[in-house]
């Protein structure tokens, strides 16, 4: 097949090169980031983080903007086509502009900054890959190990601490909650910095076990994050996190038997039982804990009943109606499909959108049923709460991008390929039971998108 470059005199392509001391600083930056991204009462960091990566994001992107001009970008304009979409929305749209205008000011500004920060790095990386291939990776790994490590410890010390340093007390912020409490970290934010970590380290097993010599210490590395994520899940008992955790191992096991095919061997057949045992000890011992799980059929069949059972509108202040075994339904189960599919009625009536990116769903039921619960919020679907505040030219630039994102990364290799494809396809995952869409998850979407987009745009790289 007939092969173009970029265009770009390729004198002037090999004299580029970031210095590495930036792209290092970049690297560090990240794992700085993800490690508190988020850790409440400490956003100081977090902006400190985004900010830095941005002003380096700048830097790097500016000596690769030609680059940007080829179709291979395309994912990188369509999300600033979606800032362009929400500022439009905000101006002209916009059904409350006083909350919109703070969200703008708030989410909007993390997500850009947050974007360009992955633009710059991802073009770092893309670029300088045979100058940083010994030490980038191990950062960038880090730096998605950091939020599980950091739970570990923290559920270490809150429930071993004592024990182990004696009568001293354990700081607050170095707690696990089950609830709000000043520190406490929601599961949805588990799931939406934890899932991808474990989806990498699937991708980069399956990589590991075609090649002809086993490498036991990276092996053991990514099995025992995997472990450690569904320890996480099963800690904070997140249903919804060991879902997602099922679909990519059935995924895994798929992609493994079409990739090795007549090559498989005792020890591989031998690490890939090792890791579905521990994973499936966790899981049994959640599925064990949640009666949800045995109701979630008679559950189902009282929630897509809208207009016969309307406890759904009021948000447990009058109650939830009785299931087929003649107990109150599942809070989870009633609530999630009801707000689902009510949801979905309302994209319908407002596809442009009502403009909040943490808060459409509530106020649009309010307004169809003035009868409801003001205290209502998210539909708890992430791609639904999207459309419902982007409307559907937003989630399709979303989407859209998401999608040319992750076709983009088959050009790559490991590891970058499988940290483009695994985080995206865990993301598009995780979006769609998980009420993610809120005031510290929508800055990580849209990086992971530009982040994945922008790894594929290497100048010196021969484009099919």
């Amino acid at each position: 097949m007939t092969q173009k470059i970029i265009s770009k005199p390729s004198g002037l392509i090999h004299s580029i090169q970031i210095p590495i001391g930036v792209i290092f600083l970049q690297c560090v930056t990240f794992v700085l980031l993800y490690s508190v991204w988020i850790l409440p009462e400490i956003a100081s960091w977090r902006n400190t983080s985004l900010v830095t990566g941005a002003v380096l994001g700048l830097y790097v992107s500016y000596q690769y903007r030609f680059l940007l001009l080829s179709k291979q970008a395309l994912p990188i304009w369509l999300i600033g086509i979606l800032f362009l979409w929400a500022s439009f929305h905000l101006l002209f749209l916009s059904q409350n502009p006083v909350v919109q205008l703070i969200e703008f000011k708030g989410i909007w500004k993390r997500a850009f900054l947050a974007s360009i920060f992955a633009l710059g790095l991802g073009l770092s990386i893309a670029n300088n890959m045979e100058r940083i291939n010994r030490w980038a990776w191990p950062l960038i790994y880090l730096g998605l190990l950091m939020p599980t490590l950091i739970y570990l410890l923290k559920w270490m010390l809150t429930f071993y601490g004592e024990s182990i340093f004696g009568s001293q007390s354990i700081p607050a912020f170095l707690r696990v909650y089950p609830g709000s409490q000043p520190f406490y970290v929601p599961k949805t934010d588990y799931v939406v910095f934890c899932l991808p970590t474990l989806a990498v380290a699937l991708g980069q097993i399956l990589t590991l076990l075609q090649e002809r010599h086993v490498k036991w210490g990276q092996l053991l590395v990514y099995g025992a994050s995997i472990v450690a994520v569904s320890f996480v899940f099963y800690g904070q008992n997140i249903k919804n996190g060991f879902v997602y955790e099922a679909l990519l191992f059935i995924l895994f096991l798929l992609l493994m038997v079409w990739a090795t095919k007549k090559s498989w061997t005792l020890i591989k057949v031998g690490i890939i039982t090792t890791i579905l045992i521990g994973v499936g000890f966790v899981g049994q011992k959640h599925i064990q804990q949640n009666d949800s799980w045995a109701t979630f059929a008679a559950d189902s069949k009282i929630a897509v009943q809208l207009d016969r059972y309307q406890e759904w509108k009021f948000n447990g202040e009058k109650g939830y109606p009785i299931n087929g075994f003649g107990k109150t339904v599942s809070i989870t189960n009633y609530e999630r499909i009801a707000w689902g599919i009510a949801g979905m009625d309302l994209f319908q009536d407002n596809l442009l959108g009502y403009g909040l990116i943490e808060n459409s769903f509530g106020p649009l039921v309010n307004k169809k049923w003035p009868e409801s619960s003001i205290r209502l919020t998210h539909a708890h679907s992430g791609w639904l709460d999207l459309a419902l505040g982007l409307g559907l030219p937003g989630v399709t630039l979303v989407l859209t991008a998401l999608t040319l994102a992750l076709v983009r990364t088959r050009n790559l290799t490991a590891p970058w390929k499988n940290l483009g494809r695994w985080v995206l396809l865990s993301t598009l995952l995780l979006w769609c039971t998980t009420e993610v869409s809120n005031n510290g998850n929508f800055d990580p979407l849209l990086f992971w998108i530009i982040l994945s987009a922008s790894v594929a745009l290497r100048a010196n790289r021969q484009l099919k």
